[in-house]
């Protein structure tokens, strides 16, 4: 660790170096506030011992220039006793701690063993970062479309405010999931964990449980306390996935988690304070839901301090191209098959299907498509084949425009045919179409397809 020494008497610098240097520490010195900082900017500390009285200024003066520098050492300031309210002022400002006059060296040196300490976990941390990130980002493609790439600084930016609630919206199956797991990843809570939960996959009384878990005897089956998912990412995040599924009596606690920062156990009588990051992602219109009287308007506003909004497959042409690529190579490797790459005419096959599953439904279509195949290549005849059509229209002049089917139309056809092409089997028309059996039941009561 290498550390700084700035104090202008003379004697006090020349025992506190030999120390220093005792410890198997790389130390310089300075007497007055400039040449300290001009120190600071070539010798680039780990830690600064800084004496409060100098003759050209404090060594709040000197912090506060420090700081503007935007260097990352730590600041230990020495005080006499007369003057700890200044050495006060600098912790509040940032300094690590202070240590009176006369220095104890022994007290000195655990001071320094503990920043030496922090530095090292706060390195490993950075180093399990930058890991994190590095194999997240090998296994995740970043689409080339302008609407990502605004979706990308998003994350950049939420990911650097740790303590931000984030509302991720966007149709089923267009990688809510991944972009909850990237701003967790980008963040500092990257090495605590990251917990989902989809809020419409259990029954109410078992989610309360599971977000914030039970004491023994709260109900009949719990016969030992278990924690909730809240207190299993303390410290992280939490992911509730289609939080427009969420129960009113849910929505209330968690308002209160929000508000409070606390929860309390099913059936326990203590908080607990919890420090969690809150993403929630839905496909449903949270506004119309707030004016329906399903979802909480108070809620509402709490979760969406930040908006993310996915858009829709269909209307990103080149990333089907880039997707399909990327799920087809980690396929040839899942399955050990040597085909050959996709052809033009597969893509653009694949760009003109209206994809209702978005992502998922292209993934599992690929995957589908090179488990199954026996011959060197894929063709356009392996993918789902229900194009966004276009219909003849009359135009004001008498001529025949062309009108695209719209995204409703469309997604109907494609429902119709996997009806019909599976028998009318709903959990395997569901698997194909990349949804879930609950999404696919509503579409089919919208369309009046049942």
């Amino acid at each position: 660790m290498k550390v700084l020494l700035v104090d202008d008497e003379k004697p006090i610098r020349d025992m506190l170096l030999s120390f220093l240097q005792e410890l198997k520490y790389e130390v310089d010195s300075a007497a007055t506030v400039a040449e300290g900082l001009k120190k600071a900017n070539e010798f680039n500390p780990d830690t600064i011992l800084l004496d409060v009285h100098l003759p050209d200024g404090t060594g709040l003066d000197f912090f506060r220039k420090f700081q503007e520098m935007k260097m990352e050492a730590s600041v230990v300031l020495i005080t006499a006793n007369v003057d700890v309210k200044v050495a006060v002022e600098a912790i509040k400002r940032g300094a690590e701690d202070y240590l009176a006059k006369p220095l104890n060296l022994d007290e000195l040196e655990i001071v320094l063993n503990k920043l030496n300490e922090k530095r090292g976990l706060r390195r490993d941390l950075e180093a399990m970062k930058s890991h994190q990130k590095a194999m997240y980002q090998k296994d995740y493609l970043f689409l080339p479309d302008p609407t990502m790439q605004k979706v990308y600084e998003q994350i950049e930016q939420v990911a650097q405010q740790s303590s931000v609630t984030v509302m991720i919206a966007g149709e089923t199956g267009t990688g809510k999931e991944h972009v909850a797991k990237l701003i967790h990843v980008l963040s500092a809570r990257t090495a605590a964990p990251f917990v989902e939960l989809h809020c419409g996959a259990m029954p109410e009384n078992l989610l309360e449980a599971e977000l914030f878990g039970y004491e023994a005897g709260a109900f009949t089956d719990a016969r030992r306390a278990k924690p909730g998912l809240f207190e299993v990412a303390n410290g992280g995040t939490v992911f509730l996935d289609e939080i427009g599924e969420m129960p009113l009596s849910a929505q209330t606690k968690l308002l209160k988690v929000l508000e409070q920062k606390a929860i309390r156990r099913l059936g326990g009588l203590q908080e607990s304070k919890i420090d969690v990051r809150i993403i929630a992602a839905t496909n449903r219109d949270l506004k119309q839901a707030v004016e329906a009287g399903t979802f909480r308007a108070d809620l509402f506003y709490r979760l969406n301090v930040v908006n993310i909004i996915l858009p829709p497959l269909k209307s990103r042409p080149e990333d089907i191209e880039s997707l399909a690529r990327f799920f087809f190579n980690d396929f040839c490797k899942d399955f050990n098959k040597k085909l050959r790459p996709l052809s033009t005419e597969v893509i653009a096959a694949l760009k003109n299907y209206a994809w209702p599953g978005n992502v998922r439904e292209l993934k599992n279509a690929m995957e589908r498509a090179v488990l199954t195949c026996r011959v060197e290549a894929l063709v356009p005849g392996d993918f789902p084949s229900a194009p966004v059509r276009s219909n003849p229209v009359r135009t004001g002049i008498g001529k025949t425009s062309v009108e695209p089917m719209s995204r409703d139309e469309a997604e109907k056809e494609n429902i119709q045919k996997a009806l019909l092409a599976f028998n009318g089997h709903k959990t395997k028309v569901a698997e194909h179409l990349g949804v879930s059996r609950t999404t696919l039941l509503s579409k089919i009561k919208k369309y009046r397809l049942g």
